[in-house]
């Protein structure tokens, strides 16, 4: 019983904690940017969502595991040297789930506006990045899990335009076809990420807005990954099922390379 309480009683420190984060302080964006946790949007949607019967999409962890499936199986792929004409990466670390960052980018979801938040850092990640997916059915006849992964596949597709000295040193400009939301999904500096959807009714439409933060966000002139050896420089040994990340023991501070 004592060790049940001491567990209880830990558990509301962390959720008050939680609940504490002033996101309205400068401290967390750079440049005067407001941050997306300051007045959020409420449930179940902001201002822009009004009429349009905004619903939100919980993202449980049956869908969670979808997305981390989703990004590790591919990140592995390319830390092996597998997504051709790529190099391998010395130190690719395994994705796992953040609530926190979960729930900034419900924050963004929320709004029913399509566009990046101008901030989304918290307390831990002082460089958060994002991606961001927008999809209109008249008729929606995917599951929730279908449209996701399709979500992420379109970013990642994006593999298609990009060079490897735009992986060895992020651009500052790109005349060519987008390539930042595969650089988000393959950068080695990200190790957590937390994602949210948002629904709502246009007309005939029915809109799924989905939005991904990850640790770490592109940096300009910083490498997206560093490239070598298969996982040589993994400090903890290799994810045993997926040979081309780090073990999900490996710990990567969330700044850039």
């Amino acid at each position: 019983m004592a060790s049940w309480i001491f567990v209880a009683i830990v558990s509301c420190l962390v959720s008050g904690l939680q609940a504490q984060i002033n996101y309205c302080s400068t401290s967390y964006c750079r440049n005067g940017r407001q941050n997306v946790g300051c007045n959020p949007p409420g449930i179940p949607g902001g201002p822009a969502c009004a009429g349009l019967k905004p619903m939100v999409i919980t993202i449980n962890s049956t869908l969670q595991t979808l997305i981390l499936s989703e990004h590790n199986t591919r990140r592995s792929q390319l830390a092996l040297g597998q997504l051709k004409p790529f190099l391998p990466a010395v130190r690719m670390p395994t994705l796992t789930w953040d609530e926190e960052l979960a729930k900034q980018a419900g924050n963004n979801a929320r709004s029913c506006q399509y566009q990046h938040d101008s901030c989304r850092n918290t307390p831990i990640y002082a460089w958060a990045g994002q991606n961001i997916a927008l999809a209109q059915y008249s008729r929606m006849t995917n599951t929730i899990s279908q449209l996701i992964s399709s979500n992420i596949a379109s970013w990642w597709n994006e593999y298609s335009f990009t060079k490897q000295e735009q992986l060895n040193s992020y651009p500052s400009s790109n005349s060519g076809p987008a390539i930042g939301h595969f650089t988000q999904m393959a950068s080695d500096q990200t190790a957590k990420i937390g994602c949210a959807m948002q629904n709502w009714v246009s007309g005939n439409w029915q809109t799924y807005y989905f939005v991904c933060n990850y640790a770490v966000t592109n940096i300009i002139d910083r490498p997206v990954y560093k490239a070598g050896a298969v996982a040589s420089k993994c400090t903890t040994g290799r994810n045993p099922t997926l040979p081309g990340l780090c073990s999900v023991s490996e710990t990567i501070k969330p700044v850039p390379n």
